[in-house]
């Protein structure tokens, strides 16, 4: 059934690219909304539900791409939402994609794939997981005291390093979704629990806060790239000290992936970019003056 995984995946994409590029449209408008005002006016706002709902509409059909084929065919087609997202986002905002945002695409899209093949996954059958290999509670904690550096870094640096500012954001964001997957995950395998649930909720929620202020102060490039590398990483070292999953990669893949990290680096740098100021008004001109 590879040819319908890869039109499964293909169609994923395509549902995380528009969702991407409503996200970043409607949060740009609220330049002067942050925390949780900016969630609060997005939640009013149809633009942003249609988002999450194709965000809903792309993740069933990721799964059902897994369903139907390999993961390394998988994997490297949902990368192509980057590119994907840069098109609809141009055509949107009604501007052309510049060589270096497309540089920085390709970069991605190279080297994403070689990071992703090196992410520790379970593709066998059931898994029968050890009793919290090292723990839920503290690799969840250590996970979430990376989050607050991550949204303090990006508070401090906000305005004398606006870039650094996006991804840091975006860092933060990744980072909670990994924790919201991975948590989703032990409550289907059994191990229910208020803190569980609790912690999947807000991992949620936080990771959906910090996306938008990432895609409000960064655009849609380097905020989409650094959330595409950064949940499967997080979800995928969860899940060997968590869950007890087989690390699985080769020397030669984790080769790979530093290689591919290094290329996907200067992707998000190539994508970062300032979002482009308003028009300067002249400054008043003084009578009696010239």
């Amino acid at each position: 059934m590879i040819p319908a995984a890869i039109c499964l995946a293909l169609a994923s994409a395509l549902f995380y690219a528009i969702s991407a590029v409503l996200q970043e449209r409607e949060a740009s408008k609220q330049e002067d909304a942050g925390g949780l005002a900016l969630l609060g006016r997005l939640a009013r706002r149809r633009g942003w539900w249609a988002a999450v709902l194709a965000t809903l509409v792309g993740a069933s059909l990721h799964l059902c791409a897994l369903a139907a084929g390999p993961l390394v065919v998988v994997q490297p087609l949902g990368v192509s939402c980057l590119a994907i997202a840069l098109v609809i986002g141009s055509r949107v905002h009604r501007t052309p994609v510049g060589r270096r945002s497309w540089i920085g695409a390709a970069c991605v899209v190279l080297g994403l794939p070689a990071v992703l093949a090196a992410v520790p996954h379970h593709a066998g059958g059931p898994l029968h997981p050890t009793e919290d290999a090292l723990g839920f509670v503290p690799v969840t904690a250590i996970v979430a005291g990376l989050v607050v550096l991550a949204t303090l870094a990006a508070v401090i640096l906000g305005r004398s390093r606006p870039r650094a500012e996006v991804i840091c954001y975006a860092l933060g964001a990744a980072m909670c979704f990994g924790v919201a997957s991975t948590t989703a995950k032990t409550l289907f395998l059994g191990h229910f629990g208020p803190i569980r649930l609790g912690v999947m909720i807000v991992a949620a929620l936080l990771g959906t806060l910090l996306a938008q202020h990432a895609y409000r102060d960064g655009g849609l490039g380097a905020p989409l790239a650094v959330l595409t590398l950064m949940d499967p990483v997080t979800a995928g070292a969860m899940g060997v000290l968590v869950l007890g999953e087989p690390f699985g990669a080769t020397p030669l893949a984790l080769v790979f992936g530093v290689v591919g990290a290094l290329v996907t680096a200067t992707g998000v740098v190539l994508l970062s970019v300032r979002k482009h100021p308003g028009p300067v008004r002249p400054e008043p001109v003084l009578a009696g003056t010239g």
